[in-house]
């Protein structure tokens, strides 16, 4: 359980943050054997940083929709292997609306960054999305691996319309998207983006919003699998669970 959380003073589980990070975690360990279990959105940009002791599990994309069923199904993922010798588990997901509350793992740490969603991830940093929540809030943001494994509004419309007709599909997606004003395609560096810069003009299109193209960074992403796990991530210990309040104050 939390113990105690303020901005200034985490603990989690019997520990203090700023007293229980990289070194401590793995303080006898030079090269931590960890288990990623990350959104398949993000795989390319996870598997860059493949270092040897890395082993990697991808789920599907659409646990975003339910964020209980990504609860239950990340929560079998961590108890499968709770006879593995890892040093750590880490997961490759931010808070995505109270999805990973209650995941706990009784042989493992789990690291987590401390973000809101997987926005952050792509952009670099907590600091790069708030400014661009801040100078454009009604943003839908889009890159290739979610392109190729999520959804965009075209593919939202093209299922809405397998169950109603035409014009209904149409309302439905207005109502969903009507506050959408750009569609940010982000460029990580890992995929040649020219393939698919005009598919996302065309989802800016479709839903006559603006399109721009915003440069992406590695950083979290090479941070979530090499540390240090700072001020940006949460090592959660074993036998203690995500609670989110660890999240409140982002």
């Amino acid at each position: 359980m939390l113990d105690t959380f303020s901005k200034k003073n985490l603990k989690f589980g019997s520990f203090q943050e700023d007293q229980f990070m990289e070194n401590h975690l793995f303080k006898t360990v030079d090269h931590p054997r960890l288990l990623v279990l990350a959104c398949a959105v993000m795989e390319q940009e996870l598997r860059r940083f493949q270092n040897g002791q890395a082993e990697f599990k991808f789920l599907d994309y659409g646990l975003h929709r339910t964020p209980e069923n990504m609860t239950k199904a990340l929560q079998v993922e961590i108890d499968q292997v709770q006879e593995e010798d890892y040093d750590g588990i880490v997961l490759g997901y931010g808070l995505c609306s109270n999805g990973i509350v209650g995941l706990h793992s009784s042989k493992h740490s789990l690291i987590i960054p401390r973000i809101h969603d997987c926005i952050s991830l792509f952009l670099g940093s907590p600091e790069a999305y708030r400014k661009q929540s801040a100078e454009y809030p009604g943003t839908y943001y889009l890159t290739p691996g979610w392109i190729e494994r999520g959804q965009t509004p075209i593919s939202k419309y093209e299922s809405y319309a397998r169950s109603y007709d035409e014009e209904t599909a149409r309302w439905v997606l207005h109502e969903e998207m009507k506050h959408y004003t750009r569609i940010a395609l982000i460029d990580t560096g890992v995929y040649p983006i020219e393939l698919y810069r005009e598919g996302a003009k065309e989802n800016a299109k479709f839903l006559g919003v603006a399109y721009e193209e915003l440069r992406g960074s590695p950083q979290l992403f090479r941070e979530l699998i090499c540390g240090p796990w700072e001020q940006n991530f949460l090592i959660v210990e074993k036998g203690h669970s995500v609670q989110q309040e660890m999240f409140l104050d982002l």
